[in-house]
């Protein structure tokens, strides 16, 4: 399923209706890798997440990372950048990095399904021969041919669904701001006195 690596520029987005959302506009989530480079001898790809909740803010996470069964060999990403709203785009620490989902996640939650069977699925991005996966925290439908995750839908345990709206190529990223690097960002503010510092936090919270 994941043997070949992702094309630069390819998509694909999903809507998730949520329990705890009941009621509210879903949150769709876009999945696209928008780069690649060589560290150390060995391919890297960004993977980029873009979040827009159900009420319209939108949060983007970075991720860059090897693709394949080598990501499971790691205990965190090699680079994770985070953008919430209008702030400055962040580079997390490597102890936050530890706790944001990355690759690494879904090749650790593939290990724990069970094959159930090939089935034709039908969702609003098309009908696709998928492989239909069920584990601990629910139901899969998977494709060789959907960008990104490969996901057509899923369904959790606890009733939340995930189903692939749309797919596509020519993503971009959308981060263009150099992002800074949090923790000297933190020293940073830290080192300024009280008064700056409120006042910098009164312009974030004008925003």
């Amino acid at each position: 399923m994941f043997k070949q690596p992702p094309k630069l520029g390819e998509w694909s987005e999903l809507r998730m209706d949520l329990k705890k959302d009941q009621g509210r506009k879903p949150t769709m989530m876009r999945v696209g890798f928008v780069d690649r480079e060589e560290r150390d001898g060995e391919m890297m790809y960004r993977m980029q997440l873009i979040m827009t909740h159900h009420d319209g803010k939108r949060s983007i996470l970075q991720m860059l990372a090897p693709w394949g069964p080598r990501a499971l060999d790691r205990d965190d990403d090699t680079e994770i950048i985070m953008k919430m709203g209008d702030q400055q785009a962040m580079i997390l620490p490597v102890a936050a990095a530890k706790n944001a989902p990355g690759m690494r996640d879904v090749w650790r939650a593939c290990e724990k399904l069970s094959f159930v069977g090939r089935e034709s699925v039908t969702v609003p991005a098309g009908t696709f021969d998928t492989r239909h996966y069920t584990g601990p925290e629910g139901d899969s439908w998977v494709a060789p041919k959907i960008p990104g995750w490969r996901m057509a839908k899923m369904v959790t345990a606890k009733g939340d669904t995930m189903v692939l709206t749309a797919i596509g190529d020519g993503e971009e990223n959308a981060i263009t701001e150099t992002p800074v690097d949090m923790t000297t960002m933190m020293r940073g503010r830290m080192g300024k006195p009280q008064k700056d510092r409120d006042k910098a936090e009164d312009g974030e919270e004008a925003k």
